[in-house]
């Protein structure tokens, strides 16, 4: 009997014992749970944000060894952001850089930067305020002047923030980011031609495709948004670049569009309030530099090999589709048509203006075909425009890359 008691003790004992252990366990776990969960809550976000600034940053650096000695190289908003690094590489590359920027004493501080930095001597700033047609009138008289040829057009200057006006009563990302790189395109069109073969290159955004052209409300005093704005000038700009492609291609003018990639630029800077700072910080962060953002218009200014490819759209280096709507041959017309209305230019208002060539719909030709394309560009009649313009409304306001 004593020994079946004394089992059964060892038995409690035993029983006690696990069950301290337990309690203590569970203590434990209960100081460390919080911690745990909250040490794996942060670690997952962490991971999350490396991921995401992988997939945003990821970019292919354009290769080519391409000199550019003796060729001219125009590029709006050069002072700044993507402007200042595409000049610093086509500088580095040989070219002769005229950098086109709003504070001329700021772009004359970054071209002697540049200057020093590559050791050309060739890079020069001269005034350009994009929201002013007159200054664009003034910018190529003084380039004409001073410049013999021009082999690559950069449109790249952009405007985001809060609504106001162009000198012309224009709504100022329409007008900054698309009008006046239309218009300053068009009076640079001879000084392309007679240096052909040339370029221009329109740097658009993918956003493009969250963009609306409503031709009856071009001032949004419907409704305005910031990133509306900015995503409607940037559907302009790649309908432009094909309709740049049926007009000029018989001049062997190529014209491509460029999606630099989310960069870490100066055009966020007019954003107001906590939103603003918000986006600014993750695009610290998170956004491509803007030396990997300039990597596709440098691509698109010195490759070759994508001659055949003028009206496209490029993005690391690389041709991508657009989407079906763009290619609408009667928006890109009326854009066009609406675009020289604004600029005082009704008579050159023309009733169909594209050229009959094969390339016409923005599909790829082959180089040889230039001549073929030359021979076969047409008269067109000219037709008075039934558009007003708005009333001048001009209000100042901060332009990224100017």
């Amino acid at each position: 009997m004593s020994t079946t008691k004394h089992l059964k003790h060892l038995k409690n004992l035993k029983i006690d014992e696990v069950d301290e252990n337990l309690e203590e366990f569970k203590e434990t776990v209960d100081d460390f749970y919080p911690a745990f969960v909250g040490t794996t809550i942060v670690s997952v976000i962490i991971l999350g944000i490396f991921l995401t600034r992988l997939y945003i940053r990821w970019s292919v650096h354009c290769n080519s060894k391409v000199n550019m000695r003796g060729k001219t190289v125009i590029i709006t908003g050069g002072n700044t952001g993507l402007g200042k690094s595409t000049a610093t590489d086509l500088a580095k590359r040989g070219a002769r850089v005229v950098l086109g920027c709003r504070d001329k004493v700021k772009g004359e501080a970054v071209a002697r930067s540049i200057r020093k930095k590559v050791n050309n001597q060739n890079v020069t700033c001269l005034k350009l305020d994009l929201a002013n047609q007159r200054s664009i009138r003034d910018f190529v008289t003084e380039f004409n002047e001073k410049e013999r040829e021009l082999s690559v057009l950069i449109n790249n200057a952009a405007y985001m923030g809060p609504k106001s006006s162009t000198s012309e009563g224009i709504e100022r990302c329409f007008g900054v980011n698309y009008l006046g790189h239309f218009y300053l395109t068009w009076l640079l069109q001879d000084k392309l031609r007679k240096s052909a073969p040339s370029r221009i290159i329109n740097v658009t955004s993918d956003c493009y495709a969250q963009g609306k052209l409503d031709f009856d409300d071009l001032a949004m005093t419907k409704s305005y948004t910031m990133y509306g704005a900015y995503c409607r000038s940037k559907l302009a700009m790649l309908i432009f670049t094909q309709e740049c492609h049926r007009h000029f291609f018989s001049g062997i003018i190529f014209s491509y569009a460029v999606h630099p990639g989310a960069c870490s630029t100066d055009l966020l800077r007019n954003w107001p309030g906590l939103t603003g700072n918000i986006l600014r910080a993750a695009a610290r962060v998170l956004f491509k530099t803007p030396e990997q953002g300039a990597q596709t218009i440098v691509h698109c200014a010195i490759d070759d090999k994508i001659r055949g490819h003028s009206g496209k759209l490029f993005a690391n280096c690389r041709q991508i589709k657009v989407q079906d709507f763009v290619r609408d041959k009667e928006l890109g017309k009326k854009l066009w048509n609406v675009s020289l209305h604004l600029c005082g230019l009704d008579h050159e208002i023309i009733e169909d203006p594209e050229p009959d060539v094969a390339a016409a719909s923005a599909s790829e030709v082959p180089d040889g075909a230039t001549a073929a394309a030359r021979e076969a560009e047409k008269p067109s009649e000219v037709k008075p425009s039934k558009l007003s313009a708005p009333a001048p409304q001009a209000q100042p306001a901060a332009q990224a890359g100017e």
